[in-house]
């Protein structure tokens, strides 16, 4: 399923970080402050402490250092397709654990957690069409909730910009919104309130 995605988003990141290095830039990112930010979003989705926690394309890990910073405990899983990615979070982080993993067509142990998070996994389409991409994402998503005891949370580029690059995803809060009431859970917040051109959704499973 989606196996063309999946490639080339391997091969999108892996020659980012060939190109980069094992650092903000080297995973896409503009800078560390503004993947800071998305992290720190991200991991107020709740209380994250003593919790089982799966980073979904955890890339190099870099969320491990937040989740230090802020002092949250938790049992930490990251995963990535990108071979590539894996290694170097591993020789980064050699007592994490990660994995090599695509959550869509793997069913592995592992990928079952308290809270399954997701950054910048939906930003960049390439070549695909929105609404093939839109199609992956909504996928993705319900595999996700699908892992998750309790909630997800993850973030995409909102369509209330100024400029729309060819090669990224856009999605206006409204569309998610009605998308994942209606498709998981009437339990949602959107956080379109910091200062980068997305916002971040948590989605709770309901009681």
């Amino acid at each position: 399923m989606f196996s063309n995605i999946i490639r080339a988003f391997a091969r999108y990141y892996a020659s980012k970080l060939a190109t980069n290095g094992p650092n903000p830039k080297g995973v896409d990112w503009k800078d560390a402050k503004s993947q800071n930010l998305r992290f720190h979003i991200l991991t107020q989705v709740d209380s994250l402490a003593g919790k089982s926690v799966h980073d979904a394309g955890s890339r190099l890990g870099h969320l491990v250092n937040i989740l230090k910073e802020r002092a949250i405990n938790c049992h930490y899983v990251g995963s990535d397709v990108s071979h590539e990615m894996i290694y170097e979070a591993r020789r980064r982080l050699p007592h994490v654990d990660f994995y090599v993993g695509d959550v869509l067509n793997h069913r592995e142990h592992w990928m079952k957690a308290d809270y399954v998070l997701a950054s910048g996994l939906f930003y960049v389409k390439g070549r695909a069409s929105n609404t093939y991409w839109w199609k992956f994402v909504q996928s993705m998503i319900e595999r996700m909730y699908q892992l998750a005891k309790y909630g997800i949370a993850f973030n995409i580029m909102t369509s209330y910009v100024d400029f729309k690059a060819p090669h990224f995803f856009y999605l206006s809060p409204e569309t998610m919104m009605k998308y994942c009431c209606n498709q998981l859970s009437p339990r949602v917040t959107i956080r379109h309130d910091y200062p980068l051109y997305e916002y971040t959704v948590y989605v709770y499973k309901k009681k």
